[in-house]
């Protein structure tokens, strides 16, 4: 029996001159698990707190969880190394390579074990304190009481899946205390385990509505259900998908219930993730809850830039870590949607279908004022500092000239150029290399931002005495010459210039502030908005995935072949990512081009690798990626355009390649250091170091 002591420490003190012998610990209330919680209130705090706690591990919160590690290891986002940052003991790089360990102690092993087993622990010590009240006496129904209970058994079936996945052969732990040492159980036990516990909960839970947003619902239960068959052939060897054609029909057809009415696909592709969502949307069945006023939020810390509220006019900047690999990004095509609003990326101003995200970023000066944009322009502080903020995958070179007379040598100052001699002088760009960006439009915008307000007064003096001092030299060479992006290997060092920057690809180890896309498919608002600024919830489970499971169950059935039925369903969810207000059907999605560039699938240009870059571009960054990967086969990353994959033909200009770990185990990680460690009963994976002694 669990009990909660509060304790008065009485200290007798035997004389003044003598220290303390002797001392009495006298507890003067005792609480325990039957007359600790007397009202519903405090019944649903103890159901709420492992949601906290999961805020944690299963949503990019600034943990290394579940969602990370899941993402981080698969091939659509990484976190490079940039300039001196984002080293970070080399873990994001184990992650990109596969190379994490076992033999000692390793975060990205370690962390989300820790976790996730630590909100098991909440979970069952709320369980072992339920099982001794008398719900009855304090006007609990056992309509209510089984409510409660099987909202904690369906949280701990979701730990357990999720352990399940990432680790494969785990403990099952259902009480705090005893067994210390839990024994590892093998996959397909595990899966049992989490499949019984579903289905017996099943009936019992709540229907759900926007009063359990954020909390487990029958619908819930089905959609953890879905994922289970969608994946018991590759956890257990043995197909289901039947079975995950019928739970799926069941959400589809509305018998879990929906967040916001009958569950339906949401009209855009950005209800779904905005900071409204939990309102608005109607596709989630289950999500992590946030509130920006109420405390915790989804954040941008792992994605923003340094200067990312400038960009968007948000209360936060972020860490600058994880950005977007290039063959995720080059994934969708231009007509798409999702490419334009769920990615900073580019250098332009018109954008497509109303989206616009591509720099260079004029300035919102004033992030908690009117979020309006003013003539300046968003500024790099790092590697390029003072050149204009552009996301992008290859170098960037300037050579420019200036107008007008040269100023003195910076050494013969001051007096210093006023800001008015600065602007008289304008700078041309007379020679731009960009293999992204070759067209005069993306020049002119550079041209435009190195000219700009901001940079009159600040880095536009740099720009103009490095030509005036290039033209001192002996045989001068009559321009100017800045890089906005490109390696960046040691301050002043570029891996490469001239002819050989058209084959350029970043490595891990050598980006730069500005390199790659960046997410912006959960968008937190503005900072002048603070009832909504940042309430995104974080979709674990919502329609268009189920459609997809429902879709990929069908086309398995048939052979890897799609019917009718299966390009039907992936085309309901896709049309609305080239449809909106702005760019009707008419005008591409209708067209015979659409199917011609497999944007609009039918049987005849729908395959299985096509379904897998369409889950790719559709639940990209909801920590799905690896699983869909290991499911198709592809975890091994067969996959073009990769940085550092390896793959023959793919190599450096210099002859070199990636080392991603292609062998098979590492499609479950090892049980970590520090478990098997202290923990002699647990059994370490295929594959694995087991480091302790024998």
């Amino acid at each position: 029996m669990k009990k909660y002591s509060v304790l008065i420490i009485v200290l007798l003190i035997a004389s003044t001159y003598h220290s303390c012998t002797d001392l009495d610990v006298e507890p003067y209330r005792e609480l325990y698990g039957k007359n600790f919680y007397t009202n519903r209130i405090q019944l649903l705090a103890g159901v709420q707190r492992p949601y906290t706690h999961a805020n944690a591990w299963a949503a990019p919160t600034g943990q290394t969880g579940s969602w990370r590690i899941s993402e981080l290891s698969a091939d659509q986002l990484a976190w490079p190394q940039k300039g001196r940052h984002g080293r970070d003991g080399e873990q994001w790089a184990r992650l990109h390579y596969h190379s994490w360990v076992t033999q000692s102690h390793d975060p990205v092993l370690w962390s989300p074990w820790r976790l996730m087993y630590w909100g098991i622990g909440f979970i069952n010590q709320t369980l072992d304190d339920f099982s001794e009240i008398d719900f009855a006496a304090i006007g609990i129904s056992d309509t209510d009481r089984d409510a409660l209970v099987g909202d904690l058994y369906a949280q701990r079936a979701w730990h357990y899946l999720r352990l399940m996945d990432l680790y494969g052969n785990i403990p099952w732990v259902t009480h705090v205390g005893p067994p210390l040492s839990p024994h590892t159980r093998p996959r397909e036990e595990i899966f049992n385990l989490i499949e019984a516990e579903l289905l017996r909960i099943a009936d019992g839970m709540q229907i759900l509505d926007r009063t359990l947003a954020g909390r487990m619902s029958k619908a819930a239960v089905y959609a953890m259900l879905v994922e289970l068959y969608l994946n018991a052939e590759e956890w257990t060897g043995t197909q289901r998908w039947d079975d995950c054609i019928i739970y799926a029909d069941k959400l589809i057809n509305g018998e879990g219930g929906g967040l916001n009415g009958a569950p339906q696909l949401d009209p855009d592709i950005d209800v779904t993730f905005g900071n409204r969502n939990y309102l608005d949307s109607r596709e989630p069945f289950f999500q992590i809850g946030y509130s920006r006023t109420g405390g915790m939020w989804l954040g941008r810390g792992d994605f923003g830039s340094y200067n990312e509220r400038r960009i968007v006019g948000s209360r936060d900047n972020g860490n600058n870590g994880i950005v977007v690999t290039p063959n995720a990004f080059n994934a969708y095509s231009n007509r798409d949607l999702r490419k334009w609003s769920w990615f900073m990326y580019g250098i332009g101003t018109e954008g497509y279908g109303g989206y616009n995200f591509q720099g260079p970023y004029r300035d919102i000066n004033d992030p908690y004022g009117t979020g309006t944009r003013t003539n300046d322009f968003v500024l790099q502080t790092e590697e390029f500092t003072g050149t204009p903020m552009i996301f992008c995958y290859k170098p960037i070179r300037v050579r420019y000239t200036v107008s007008g007379t040269a100023f003195s040598h910076p050494d013969d100052r001051p007096p210093h150029p006023t800001a008015a001699e600065i602007r008289a002088r304008n700078i041309t760009i007379t020679d731009w290399f960009s293999p992204e960006f070759p067209g005069d439009e993306a020049k002119l915008l550079i041209e435009e931002a190195m000219n700009a307000d901001v940079v009159n007064t600040t880095r536009k003096l740099f720009y103009i005495d490095r030509y005036d001092a290039a033209q001192r030299l002996p045989n001068p060479p009559g321009y100017g010459e800045v890089y906005i992006s490109g390696s960046y290997i040691n301050r002043g060092q570029y891996a490469a210039d001239g002819i050989v920057m058209d084959d350029y690809r970043h490595i891990l180890s050598c980006g730069a502030e500005n390199v790659g896309a960046r997410q912006w498919k959960y968008k937190l608002g503005y900072a002048n908005d603070p009832a909504n600024y940042a309430n995104n919830h974080f979709v674990i489970y919502r329609l268009s995935w189920i459609v997809f499971a429902k879709a990929e169950a069908i086309m398995r059935k048939n052979g890897n072949q799609p019917t009718q039925e299966v390009v039907d369903l992936i085309n309901s969810v896709k049309r609305r990512a080239f449809v909106n207000a702005v760019v009707p059907a008419s005008e591409y999605w209708d067209t015979q081009e659409a199917v011609d560039n497999r944007d609009r699938y039918t049987t005849a240009n729908f395959d299985m690798d096509e379904f897998l870059a369409e889950r790719g571009r559709e639940f990209f960054m909801e920590g799905k990626r690896r699983m869909d990967l290991i499911r198709f086969g592809k975890f091994e990353f067969g996959l073009d355009d990769w940085w550092d994959s390896g793959n023959p033909g793919t190599g450096y200009s210099d002859g070199s390649e990636g080392s991603i770990n292609r062998d098979i185990t590492r499609r479950l990680f090892g049980i970590p250091y520090n478990a098997t460690e202290v923990n002699p009963n647990l059994v370490q994976n295929p594959g694995y170091i087991d480091a302790r002694p024998r």
